[in-house]
Order: structure tokens, then C-alpha cells, then sequence
């Protein structure tokens, strides 16, 4: 249930932890947060992250091409913060509480929208109230789906997600790390995002 793998703090804030980065390497060999680590340390690139990082996505993008939608390319894809920002009581989770829908109502182009997002929890880091978290996010997941008309892609891994972000037309900004990475990737690629702020939180039934 709990995971050392936040590919956006990886990237973005850096990992200066040997314990988190030799997790990392063990738990998730060949991802895109181990590859970046690899190319770091072997000073292949540059030193500008979200560049090499950029690089890599790449790479799993032609890698994993058939997992993807077929009209991603022509779709918007919706980040959701899930798991301990639902719920969680500790400061930072409560400043993470996921954008409510109506917001979403009000930025997405018209056509077809799927969403990203799992219950994530960090193994450090986050609030143990679990199921309380979970359960709020499946409820606050199918009102978001029911209020677009959207669908859920899951693509197994949050590499996965990260890359189906990347290949949509349109990629609204969720809250996060995660969600400033797939910004800043896309950016350096030349793409456009809806970059959002902070609005209400709210789950209905």
C-alpha cells in the first residue's frame, strides 16, 4: 500500500537519500525514476532534469506505445491527486486536497477526457488513515468520471499515466509534484497544459 516511488519529488526536488534511491533501484529497476537516477549518476546528460528526464519518457513512450488509448492524441487527460491528500491530516496533505469538479467543468476543452490518478501513499510520509483515504478517493474518483462523462485509464504503473499525460492534446494540471512534472515535461516539449491553482475541495455523493 505504501511506496518509496514519487516520481515527481524524484525529479523535481531531487533524491539525495541513499536509502529512498537504493529503494528505488531494488523496487522499480527499469522504470522511469531508475533510469533517471542511473543517468544521473553516469552523467550521460546535462545537468537540467526535467531535459534528461524528457529524454527517458520518451523512450518508455515508443517502449509501452500499445498500452495507450488510440485517440489519446486527440484527447484531454485530467490528473487527480489521490490516496493521503484526500484524507490525510498531516499539513501538507491538507494543502494537496485534490481540485473539485466544477473547476474541471470549467477548463476542459470539449471532447474526449480521461483521468489519471491512484491512491498513492508515501512510506515516510503520509497519514495512516488508510481506508478512510481510499475510500474517499474512490468516491471522489467516480464523481469526477460521472461529472465529465470521462474514463478512467489506468495504466498499471504512475509511468504508465505519466506517459499517457504526455501524449494527450490537452493535460489539466492536478496537485503535486506528479502533476508539476507532467507541466514541466510537456513544456520542454513544446506542449501546452492547463495549469491550475487552488479551488474547493469537494466529494459529492
Amino acid at each position: 500500500m505504501t511506496s518509496s516511488y514519487r516520481l515527481g519529488d524524484i525529479i523535481l526536488q531531487g533524491v539525495d537519500d541513499n536509502n529512498t534511491t537504493s529503494e528505488i533501484l531494488n523496487e522499480h529497476p527499469q522504470s522511469i525514476g531508475s533510469d533517471y537516477i542511473l543517468s544521473m549518476n553516469k552523467k550521460n546528460y546535462l545537468n537540467d532534469r526535467v531535459e534528461c528526464v524528457t529524454q527517458i519518457i520518451l523512450i518508455h513512450m515508443e517502449k509501452y506505445s500499445k498500452l495507450f488509448p488510440p485517440d489519446i492524441g486527440n484527447s484531454t487527460v485530467v490528473h487527480l491527486r489521490l490516496g493521503d491528500a484526500v484524507g490525510g491530516n498531516y499539513f501538507y496533505e491538507r494543502r494537496l486536497r485534490p481540485l473539485d469538479v466544477s473547476y474541471y467543468q470549467l477548463v476542459i476543452p470539449q471532447g474526449k477526457v480521461y483521468v489519471i490518478g491512484k491512491c498513492h501513499f508515501g512510506r515516510r510520509h503520509s497519514s495512516p488513515n488508510y481506508e478512510e483515504c481510499t475510500d474517499l478517493s474512490n468516491r471522489y474518483m467516480m464523481h469526477v468520471l460521472k461529472t465529465l462523462g470521462a474514463k478512467h485509464f489506468d495504466g498499471g504503473t504512475a509511468d504508465i499515466d505519466l506517459c499517457c499525460a504526455i501524449k494527450a492534446k490537452h493535460f489539466v494540471q492536478g496537485k503535486g509534484f506528479y502533476s508539476k512534472l507532467i507541466v514541466e515535461v510537456r513544456r520542454c516539449l513544446g506542449l501546452n497544459s492547463i495549469e491550475t491553482r487552488s479551488h474547493n475541495f469537494e466529494i459529492m455523493d
